[in-house]
């Protein structure tokens, strides 16, 4: 199996791990991701043959969570 890369150059990362770099649960995460309207970069099949797993873009992630000034100020 091939590493898919986000915009950045770094691999995509799973749930868990996007959760884990914020200090989230991957409830919370995709609770907070969902608010944010990010949505995985990709997904794979999943090795326990459920749901596939979402694979997210840490730029995306980045970008979501740098503060953002409205325009004009």
């Amino acid at each position: 199996m091939t590493t898919q890369h986000g915009r950045d150059g770094r691999p995509l990362v799973t749930t868990d791990l996007a959760a884990y770099s914020l200090g989230m649960t991957p409830k919370r995460f995709r609770d907070w991701a969902r608010r944010r309207h990010l949505t995985p970069a990709s997904s794979r099949p999943n090795p326990a043959r459920g749901q596939a797993l979402a694979l997210w873009d840490l730029a995306d992630i980045t970008e979501a969570t740098q503060h953002k000034t409205p325009t004009g100020e």
